[in-house]
């Protein structure tokens, strides 16, 4: 008879048939949630910064800093052509279109396309295109390349952006006069002749984005955003919603979602783009912590939709496909609740949201910013033809290979495929039992993949899984195998697909499944699959913990002393020897919202304490508020486990613990259900929220504890050993287990 049961480990939830092939969940289909692969295809380069794209007519145009442009894979100076601030590139091969060849004596920031692609229309800082007078802005002819003789409309000075529709060209910057008429930094032309239009609202700083919402009759709505704090003598706070005809200021509540300047931080509105019933914003602030992420509004009622807080300026917002992606610096955007990673996970410069809420979509392709470039932020203008991405801006280099300046994202590619899953480290230290235990990988189009389990040369799948990952955040998987006889000989390894591409990890190391029970700690341990597992029997003098988990998640020591009696026969401890000592992980990581801390703690005498294992957000010094996700003692012995969910919660045992015995203490942490035990009983449980956001380290030893319940006890002369990390919540029998194996 085939008995089912219900696998809950390490958050996976899925129905694995016991002693037979598993095939729980269909694997996905490549892309399910990005439109776009994270790859990006072939496209020429430019030598300095794009600042303006539009594709039109099978090409797209890119405007900027530039001043020659070369192919892909060319380094800077090899192969370059001279082709100054304006260049069109096939939009089907990335190939430069050499014949149009237009010449400016100026940078160019904005360029638009008109609604059938017949013509473009830029705009900068240029006087002159082909030797004719053109001030600030122009059009071309999209089939010809000819710069359009009768539409010259001359604008006094910088034009910033640009958007089209119907028979209108709207568009803004830093002038004061188009056609010799007072124009206050937003003006509107035809499309056909570049007649100056009546409207004329008037803002009292510069414009650096403009796009109109089409309507049945031309726009409905135009939205400008920029350095402005009035428009036509009334407030409005960096962006304004104006009339397409009157340019009159339109009611619009949505507006509050840029917070209003203070004496530390300002936002302005840097990109904007309407689809369909929704105009999407993307803003960048100056000072720390001010908003820099988007946010949607809906046109037919100028409400909010939604916000999302990632910090690091938005440069660009294009939607594509039914995704919003964004241009950013994006360093932390796991503020206020925006979904993702926390700071000190380093720069995320391409992005993608989702339309109804702003989440974080799954598409992690990445750029960096060039340092020596006048903006270095990175990416700066999107344009796309409707199943591609152009994206511009100062960078150097396109997911870790050199591409300068216009890269370009398409679906028409099989798009990224998963990274190669790790090795196995499968242990038996039961009759006819193999544990295990491996992180997911991530696949930078596809946030939910497919794994299989295979056991054998024979490659027999035994169980299989679909499991969310990201770059920040790789849960762990598990499984217990009871299918092999004892003393039988094996190996295992994984694969996973995204439903295009499949990858094969390397086989384990070969195992003999145990005929009896294992009494050896250290096996047991590693049985239950530790993220760390530090050991710290380290000889006197080493400066370096091992990582017994096989994870390669090795440690510093720092004020210890090796070498002491330590809780399990046959290995040695460490000892804190100053109020410091402490051994560090090199490894970081974002936020565990699942994990296990566990070790073996000898302290004594009256007054003394200290922290014993946990979670910091410094990898040398004391953490910030001490982190969290800790073991500690208070100086009557009790033993303390803390998590920060917004308030300190802690779990608190007996007191005594500082009686000169070694004591076995493990806290877990399942989203939100806090266990403490000690000496293999459960000592408390408590509900509490989310573990607070951050990037950081585990720790052994020493840390502040001053602020939290109890804390701050003299820690020298504290006995640690055995410390191990679990990327999940321990079960109370394996909790058990371990204190009994001792």
């Amino acid at each position: 008879m085939t008995k089912t049961r219900l696998f809950t480990r390490l958050g996976i939830v899925g129905t694995l048939l016991a002693g037979a092939l598993v095939v729980t969940l269909a694997p996905p289909a490549h892309s399910v949630e990005a439109s776009l692969a994270a790859a990006n295809s072939s496209t020429w380069q430019t030598n300095a910064s794009v600042q303006g794209l539009a594709v039109a007519a099978g090409k797209a145009y890119a405007g900027g800093r530039f001043t020659t442009v070369r192919p892909p894979g060319a380094a800077p100076g090899t192969g370059e052509v001279a082709q100054a601030y304006l260049a069109a590139f096939d939009a089907g091969t990335g190939a430069l279109v050499s014949t149009f060849n237009p010449v400016l004596n100026g940078q160019v920031y904005a360029v638009a396309a008109s609604a059938d692609g017949s013509r473009i229309f830029v705009g900068g800082d240029f006087t002159t295109v082909n030797g004719q007078t053109r001030n600030r802005i122009a059009a071309f002819d999209t089939a010809t390349g000819a710069l359009v003789a009768n539409w010259k409309p001359s604008v006094s000075y910088r034009v910033k952006t640009i958007a089209v529709s119907g028979t209108t060209v709207y568009f803004g910057g830093s002038f004061g006069l188009v056609n010799g008429v007072d124009r206050l930094r937003l003006a509107a032309v035809t499309t056909d002749t570049g007649t100056l239009l009546p409207w004329a609202p008037a803002t009292n700083g510069d414009v650096y984005a403009v796009d109109a919402a089409d309507g049945d009759n031309g726009a409905s709505k135009v939205y400008a955003g920029g350095q402005f704090s009035t428009v036509n003598g009334t407030t409005q706070n960096t962006v304004t919603s104006l009339d397409p005809v009157s340019g009159a200021v339109l009611p619009f509540p949505g507006a509050t979602a840029v917070p209003p300047p203070n004496g530390s931080c300002t936002t302005r509105v840097k990109a904007i783009d309407a689809s369909g019933d929704t105009v999407y914003f993307g803003n960048g602030g100056d000072g720390g912590g001010c908003f820099d992420g988007t946010w949607a509004v809906d046109i037919a009622t100028n409400t909010l939709k939604w916000k999302n807080q990632c910090l690091g300026a938005t440069e660009a917002v294009k939607v594509v496909n039914g995704w919003l992606y964004k241009g950013s610096h994006a360093h932390d955007c796991a503020n206020q609740g925006a979904g993702g990673f926390p700071q000190g996970f380093g720069y995320r410069f391409l992005l993608s949201e989702k339309l109804t809420d702003g989440t974080l979509g799954p598409w992690f392709p990445n750029t960096d910013a060039d340092p020596n470039s006048v903006t270095n932020v990175g990416p700066l203008a999107f344009a796309t033809g409707g199943n591609d991405l152009w994206a511009g801006g100062d960078f150097l280099n396109v997911n870790g290979v050199g591409q300068q300046g216009l890269t370009r994202f398409t679906n028409a590619t099989p798009g990224a495929a998963p990274a190669k899953p790790a090795k196995l480290l499968p242990y038996s230290v039961q009759p006819g039992v193999v544990q295990i235990h491996f992180p997911t990988v991530v696949d930078n189009d596809d946030s939910t993949l497919t794994y299989r389990l295979l056991k054998g040369f024979s490659n027999t799948t035994i169980a299989t899984w679909t499991a969310k990952s990201t770059p920040w955040d790789r849960p762990w998987l598990s499984y217990t195998d009871t299918t092999s006889a004892p003393g039988e000989v094996t190996n295992y390894r994984v694969e996973v697909t995204d439903g295009s591409t499949t990858i094969r990890g390397n086989y384990s190391d070969q195992i003999t499944v145990a005929s009896a029970a294992s009494t050896a700690y250290d096996q047991i341990v590693n049985a239950d699959g530790p993220q760390a597992y530090w050991r710290l029997g380290e000889p006197a003098g080493t400066t370096t913990s091992v990582d017994a988990s096989g994870q390669s998640n090795n440690g510093t020591f720092s004020g210890v002393t090796l070498g002491g009696a330590g809780a399990i026969a046959g290995n040695t401890a460490m000892t804190t020897s100053s109020s410091s000592g402490r051994m560090v992980g090199e490894k970081a990581y974002s936020f565990p919202q699942q994990f296990t801390v566990e070790a073996w703690v000898k302290q004594s005498g009256v007054g003394r304490g200290g922290r014993i294992i946990g979670f910091g957000n410094s990898k040398t010094g004391n953490s910030g508020g001490g982190g969290d996700r800790m073991l500690y003692m208070r100086t009557n012995g009790s033993v303390v486990f803390g998590v920060n969910d917004g308030s300190q919660r802690t779990l608190t045992s007996p007191s005594g613990k500082n009686d000169g015995l070694w004591h076995h203490v493990v806290g877990s942490y399942d989203n939100g259900m806090m266990k403490l035990y000690v000496d293999g009983v459960l000592s408390g449980s408590a509900l509490v929220g989310s573990a607070s956001v951050y990037y950081g380290w585990w720790r052994v030893g020493y840390d502040l504890t001053n602020s939290w319940p109890g804390g701050g006890a003299t820690q020298t002369g504290m006995g640690i050993d055995e410390a191990a990390v679990y990327p999940y919540a321990l079960a109370p029998v394996q909790v058990q287990s371990h204190y009994a194996a001792r």
